[in-house]
């Protein structure tokens, strides 16, 4: 086994304790003989300090022999020589065992091939995960302070739409970036473009990501979702249990009325999340639910082989959906085609009670009063002020003090948001705000509306379709009905 031995001593050891270079050396190569070793090499520091490994060449090129794998045993006579810092201690035996290589001390009487050797290994090993995990800890709560004083987080990369220089803490807008995110915001919440369709459109305009890649909806969706646009800045975002928002230093790229509107917008679309993406073919896709089971609808393409298409070969797709409660609940509702859908959709339209469905919508939507609202938002304004007197007094600490502003502040957003929505409402006459002018539009303009039409508009107005099939005279061919559909609140 190739060994490599170490010997080091400063000045003052050798004169005050007798460890020579030539005695250390001497007693190693005899034990090493003993132990019929093949010495490689033996590496010399004298007159050096042991208290780092900085400044000493020798114990340097020990370490870069022992990672090419030239040496596979090291043999030093006493611990301190090699180190006097516990840290380095610790670095040098994971190295050690990382490259496979054995460590023994005379002194000590460490040998990694004895059961005393490997014990003082493990506990080597419980030094150094204590070390790991308080470092960890230390990060972790200055990242936090950090985080709670309102600096970027972001060493590497920052989100896009901002940049920031080594050394700074505040962000700093890139102007072009920053477009491309209000446009993203834009195309989101006006143009009802989904994460799919904005990934389309970004990428066939050949903008790139922060990272110089293609645009996917991951990244569609963890911009739009992300605070620091009004100005936030997130702390542990993987970990709900240490996660929170603190207000940052930074400009914001969007107003928090769009910002809360678009969160509103996605909460909505993931509260009819769906197996499959609804299409133009599909648009029932997502809010269709089997009345039976209670389980939702996806899609499915049945192909008739008898048919063929324009080019003559492939055959015509007609689509359909399938309850998805047919294998965990043994639903027998099997599958049913588009075209039935549709037919039941547009009966329940045509026959839906005007009169009764406007006592629900009232009795269910109460108007939002307005001075109700502006009179909360002065009340919070008011309450913030005076937690702001009580932490400058100190009677109450940094972080109750940061906890109390959050919560009125999200309250304020929440109502300001709401506000703005009811006035602009009543500005423009054609915004839909009642379940009974949807109906009204549904049965006015479905028949003119394309399949993209028809999906967008079933997409933003409605939340449920609940479907019965009724198999008592046929197990083939149920009769097809929808029994309620649930439209969104506005």
């Amino acid at each position: 086994m190739n060994t490599g031995i170490y010997v080091r001593v400063s000045t003052d050891e050798q004169v005050r304790e007798g460890f020579s270079i030539r005695a250390q050396e001497e007693k190693l190569r005899a034990y090493a003989m003993l132990k019929n070793w093949n010495i490689y090499n033996v590496y010399t520091d004298e007159g050096i300090s042991g208290k780092d490994i900085d400044g000493r060449p020798s114990i340097k090129q020990l370490i870069a022999d022992v990672t090419s794998g030239k040496i596979k045993n090291v043999l030093i006579y006493k611990i301190d020589r090699l180190t006097r810092s516990t840290k380095n201690l610790i670095e040098l035996v994971e190295l050690f065992n990382a490259n496979r290589c054995a460590f023994n001390s005379l002194q000590e009487s460490i040998d990694t091939s004895s059961a005393t050797g490997r014990m003082f290994l493990k506990i080597v090993g419980i030094f150094a995960e204590f070390e790991r995990e308080n470092l960890a800890e230390r990060v972790r709560l200055g990242l936090e302070r950090k985080a709670k004083e309102g600096y970027s987080l972001s060493n590497f990369m920052p989100a896009y739409g901002y940049s920031k220089i080594n050394g700074d803490r505040i962000l700093k807008i890139n102007d072009e970036e920053a477009a491309t995110v209000r446009r993203v915001f834009n195309m989101y919440l006006h143009d009802n473009k989904n994460y799919s369709q904005i990934t389309d459109i970004l990428n066939a305009e050949k903008v790139r990501t922060k990272r110089n890649s293609k645009w996917t909806m991951a990244t569609i969706s963890g911009m739009l979702s992300n605070p620091i646009y009004i100005g936030k800045i997130r702390y542990s975002v993987k970990d709900n249990t240490r996660y929170f928002e603190a207000d940052g230093h930074h400009e914001t790229i969007i107003d928090e009325i769009t910002y809360y509107q678009v969160q509103e917008k996605i909460n909505r679309a993931e509260r009819i999340s769906i197996t499959k993406h609804p299409t133009s073919g599909v648009y029932f896709c997502g809010v269709l639910y089997c009345q039976i089971c209670g389980d939702r609808f996806t899609t499915k393409w049945n192909y008739k082989k008898d048919e063929r298409g324009e080019d003559g070969r492939r055959p015509i797709r007609y689509p359909s959906y399938i309850c998805s409660g047919a294998k965990p609940k043994g639903c027998t509702v099997g599958v049913i085609s588009h075209r039935k859908v549709e037919l039941a959709f547009e009966e329940y339209i045509t026959n839906i009670d005007d009169f009764a469905l406007l006592d629900k919508v009232q009795a269910e939507q109460p108007q939002l009063d307005i001075a109700a609202v502006i009179a909360e938002i002065k009340q919070i304004e008011k309450k913030t002020a005076e937690i702001k007197s009580l932490f400058v007094s100190d009677i109450i600490d940094f972080a109750t003090y940061q906890g109390m502003v959050k919560i009125s502040n999200e309250r304020r957003i929440e109502l300001e948001a709401r506000q703005a929505l009811t006035q602009n409402a009543q500005k423009e006459k054609d915004v839909i705000f009642t379940t009974s002018d949807i109906v009204a539009n549904f049965r006015k303009n479905w028949t003119a509306l394309d399949n993209d039409q028809r999906q967008q508009f079933i997409h933003k107005f409605v939340r449920s379709i609940a479907l019965h099939c009724d198999k008592s005279k046929s197990v083939y061919r149920g009769v097809i009905s929808i029994k309620e559909i649930v439209f969104n609140e506005f």
